[in-house]
């Protein structure tokens, strides 16, 4: 029944995570295991690759200073998290791509409302806010802004080189660009910083994948994968697999050494110098609602959605749906602060 019940749990995580805006580490207090996590989570370090490689030697000892270091880890209780989490992540990808991809503006909507009310959670936690909190977060908001202009502008330059110089209006099926190495950079980055703020309550790891330039393109690359498992197993296996392919797995390379490395210097940093940590992680949550602005021109390339500016919503039904969209996000947020209180 245990295990049953941390599958779920993990699932529910998993959701969280995905949306941005959600914090996982709430969810997780939420549910009442995120003293358990987060001590299971802080006693993985090098000896436990240590003490699991050494099962390599098939010798006895081996195998009882590993069994010893999983059960130090907590590792039956991660492993059902994580299973539960990971299959969260899988059967609710599409269901996010095809919102994008059908109802742009009012899922942008939705996680605008999402972070804009989950900014009260991290402010809550300031003891004050002086000059100096008000300068890092103002150099948080820069990041953001120079790296969703940046991120863009970029993203339509390949995508328009691809297909001839020539952006034509099209509509079709998201597919996911082969990476450069500059974005295989990007990806592994995202990932040490999304899990290590996904453990963080109040703080979303899918926001800051956002803010990155990146959720919508490790969604689509774990859509691609899963729709493409029927030509895996028949031998086909092209440039897109490959690249969905490449995605995920620098994704989660960097999401391991965060939870190796930069979860430790987060925890330094938050007991060292708490109050100017959140003050940068709030500035990068007001920075990402420039690049969730939900009315944009956009052109549609070899199936790819390419925003191309930002516009003044029309008086339609458009706004209204999007503005409703945009409360239920406001509306989701207050709601797990209540259960969180």
């Amino acid at each position: 029944m245990n295990s049953l019940r941390f599958f779920i749990h993990g699932f529910l995580i998993g959701l969280a995570n995905i949306i941005p805006g959600m914090s996982g580490g709430t969810l997780a207090l939420v549910l009442g295991i995120y003293e358990r996590l987060i001590g299971a989570l802080r006693n993985i370090g090098l000896s436990t690759v240590k003490n699991l490689l050494g099962v390599i030697k098939l010798k006895k000892e081996a195998f009882t200073a590993a069994e010893t270091e999983l059960r130090r880890i907590d590792f039956g209780f991660l492993a059902l998290l994580g299973t539960g989490a990971v299959a969260s992540i899988l059967l609710t990808s599409k269901l996010i791509v095809y919102l994008l991809n059908d109802h742009h503006d009012p899922t942008y909507g939705f996680f605008s409302g999402l972070i804009l009310t989950s900014i009260l959670v991290p402010a809550r936690m300031l003891k004050r806010c002086g000059v100096r909190e008000l300068l890092v977060l103002l150099i948080a908001v820069t990041l953001v802004l120079s790296l969703s202009v940046g991120t863009s502008g970029k993203q339509l330059e390949r995508v328009a080189y691809k297909s001839g110089n020539e952006v034509v209006m099209d509509t079709g099926i998201q597919q996911t660009p082969f990476p450069t190495y500059e974005d295989f950079g990007l990806f592994f980055g995202s990932g040490a910083l999304a899990i290590s703020a996904m453990i963080l309550p109040g703080i979303s790891g899918s926001f800051l994948m956002l803010a990155l330039g990146v959720y919508f393109q490790l969604l689509t690359a774990i859509n691609t994968l899963m729709e493409g498992v029927p030509k895996l197993l028949n031998g086909v296996f092209d440039e897109v697999m490959l690249a969905s392919l490449l995605i995920i797995g620098v994704t989660a390379i960097g999401c391991l050494f965060g939870l190796l490395a930069f979860t430790r210097l987060l925890n330094y940093l938050l007991e060292r110098y708490r109050n100017l940590t959140i003050a940068f992680l709030i500035g990068l949550m007001v920075g990402s609602l420039y690049g969730l602005w939900p009315f944009r021109n956009f052109a549609m390339v070899g199936g790819e959605r390419i925003d191309t500016a930002h516009i003044l919503p029309q008086l339609d039904v458009n706004l209204l749906i999007t503005t409703g969209a945009f409360l239920i996000g406001c509306g989701v947020i207050f709601l797990f602060a209540r259960l969180e209180n």
